[in-house]
């Protein structure tokens, strides 16, 4: 790294508490944009953020047309990618996993209606540490619910540590588990059947409750039942757990009878079935780096399943659930293209499929005049594990790339006398 690009990186670390602690106006000139777009990558490209927002994308933006009061960032050809995207997590809801007063992600009162909304802490630790390596935006889900199918609702927050964060989008997705467990899979079919028919009674039996008549919900409260009706008349995703192959066809049918929209998570054998996939438009979330068949239920994972599913048209999206290590979604898909994944797709992944998957892709998840300005700008090849981000942006603000990890380092090397 050269001293100048040393101290400019030294600088914006220093200055993010204070001018860059509010929205500015940005010029990110002469960068390799990778948009995740149908525009694909843009040479030697600028960028320009006003108000939390990408305004501009061209060649040669004059700075001189915008005043003095715009930051201009020397991309010098490097890497801007929207900011990733991390499916499916617990980030901001745990700390310590073994410290149950640090798990916010469980209930043993609530099922399929267990909002974490409410829960999400801005001022985790592990947020940084993970928005330093391009997690702009978290989708959030509780770990488990009180002990059936269904875990509860995740909802999608940024991750710039704002102490008064409010979500973007609130419980727009319900997750559950279906395979192998303490009960067999069949009686977990059942369950879900029962549950589904139990939500439509229910919905017929509205009026009757409003006038104080009785209606037997059996194991699931009124918010349980509500939220299951959120799948269906509102069509947000249902994300079901599941690796088997027979599973997943099996649910695909269960979808199309209760006219709901799913999403397949961990999926380790779902290439054997992308064909199928492709063609009901089911989005999957597969780890490319878990490719063990650590079960019976995951026989058959292989290594090169993400590039077996994107080459029949699969929507791939690419994430880690562990909130630590989120950010290793970006090894991940390093992993999968050195493993016959098309690099642009590998990105898209990270990206814009997520953001689609989900319903944000109006605001996020690729680079686009009207966007929110989540970037960021990498040092190398942004799929490279030894790559780094030099600048991360959410919202039109830079953020400080300091860490409790580095913090700790920079006190060591104190201590010691070597800083």
């Amino acid at each position: 790294m050269s001293l100048t690009r040393s101290i400019l990186l030294s600088l914006i670390g220093l200055l993010s508490f204070s001018i860059f602690a509010k929205t500015q106006d940005i010029l990110i000139k002469n960068a390799t944009v990778i948009t995740s777009t149908d525009l694909g990558v843009l040479e030697e490209t600028d960028v320009l953020i006003q108000n939390g927002t990408i305004s501009l994308v061209s060649n040669n933006i004059d700075i001189d047309t915008f005043g003095t009061g715009t930051t201009v960032i020397e991309a010098n050809g490097r890497a801007l990618t929207a900011g990733l995207l991390a499916p499916v997590t617990n980030l901001g809801l745990i700390e310590i996993e073994l410290e149950a007063e640090t798990r916010d992600d469980r209930t043993d009162h609530f099922s399929a209606g267990f909002s974490i909304s409410s829960a999400f802490n801005p001022s985790s630790t592990l947020i940084p540490y993970n928005r330093a390596s391009g997690i702009t935006s978290a989708i959030v889900f509780p770990s488990s619910g009180r002990g059936d199918i269904f875990s509860g609702l995740g909802s999608v927050f940024k991750t710039h540590g704002d102490i008064d964060t409010q979500s973007i989008s609130t419980d727009i997705a319900m997750i559950m588990q279906m395979g192998g467990n303490t009960d067999s899979r069949a009686s977990n079919f059942l369950e879900l059947e029962d549950a589904f028919l139990k939500a439509k009674q229910f919905k017929k039996s509205r009026n009757i409750i409003q006038r104080g008549g009785f209606f037997d919900s059996g194991e699931y409260s009124e918010r349980d039942l509500e939220a299951l009706l959120s799948l269906i008349e509102e069509r947000k995703p249902l994300i079901v757990k599941t690796n088997r192959a027979s599973d997943m066809l099996r649910m695909i049918e269960f979808a199309k009878v209760h006219e709901i929209n799913i999403i397949f998570h961990g999926a380790k054998e779902a290439w054997r079935i992308a064909d199928r996939l492709a063609e009901e438009k089911i989005p999957v979330i597969i780890d490319p780096m878990d490719n063990i068949p650590s079960s019976f239920d995951s026989i058959g994972a292989r290594i090169d399943g993400a590039s077996i599913l994107t080459e029949s048209g699969v929507s791939v999206l690419i994430g880690i659930t562990g909130a630590h290590n989120s950010f290793l979604s970006r090894q991940g898909a390093g992993n999968a293209v050195a493993n016959g994944m098309d690099q642009y797709e590998a990105m898209k992944a990270l990206t814009i499929n997520v953001a689609k998957a989900f319903g944000l892709a109006d605001s996020i998840g690729s680079i686009e005049i009207g966007k929110s300005a989540d970037l960021v700008l990498w040092d190398g090849d942004p799929l490279e594990v030894m790559t780094f981000a030099d600048i991360v942006i959410v919202d039109g603000r830079i953020m400080s790339g300091m860490t409790r990890s580095k913090r700790l380092r920079d006190r060591y090397l104190e201590i010691i006398g070597l800083n």
